[in-house]
């Protein structure tokens, strides 16, 4: 019995090897894997770029409260308590104000004992209240301070800073934005 040539090109041609096979499966994967690491980060960044945003409302928001409880100061009373009220939160012993807490003309500023005080969403936006809404990732603080070093405490009697620093983590990674404005005893 003989075997042709033909016989044995048909034989070793008939399929593939295992080495082919691997080599064809590592290329799939490569080729599946690239756009799902570049899909992965694009979704991180995405979530990233959603939380920078709502931290710096909530940042906004904060320092509206604190202006618009500076302005009531200053209509309601002489000009010479445009601070009541809010030179007591300092770099040591900061607070916060939502403009869902208190009401509309005057909302209520909540200390913050361990540093920062814990956000939540509720039904029509976000405040401190906790009974029947969602704590979120945020926690957010304010404090008055001398216009030229943000440690120290306002002396000034016509010219404070106040800074409004809104934290949150995310994939075991610190994030803050933080707001700094000078206010003034009158309104500009």
């Amino acid at each position: 019995m003989t075997i042709s040539f033909k016989t044995i090109m048909a034989r070793i041609t008939d399929g593939f090897t295992i080495v082919e096979t691997l080599v064809a499966i590592s290329v799939l994967m490569i080729a599946v894997a690239g756009p799902l690491v570049v899909a992965s980060r694009g979704l991180f960044g995405a979530d990233l770029a959603r939380d920078q945003m709502i931290a710096a409302y909530l940042a906004q928001e904060s320092m509206e409260s604190f202006k618009n409880i500076r302005d009531n100061n200053i209509y309601t009373s002489d000009a010479s308590n445009w601070l009541s009220g809010l030179n007591t939160y300092t770099y040591s012993n900061p607070g916060d104000i939502s403009a869902l807490d208190g009401s509309s003309n005057n909302p209520s500023i909540m200390s913050c004992t361990s540093g920062s005080c814990r956000i939540y969403k509720e039904t029509n936006g976000y405040g401190h209240v906790s009974s029947g809404a969602t704590a979120t990732i945020f926690s957010r603080r304010f404090y008055v301070h001398d216009p030229t070093s943000r440690t120290a405490s306002c002396s000034s009697s016509d010219e404070c800073g106040v800074t409004v620093v809104v934290d949150w983590s995310e994939a075991n990674v610190a994030y803050s934005i933080v707001l700094t404005s000078e206010i003034t005893s009158t309104i500009r």
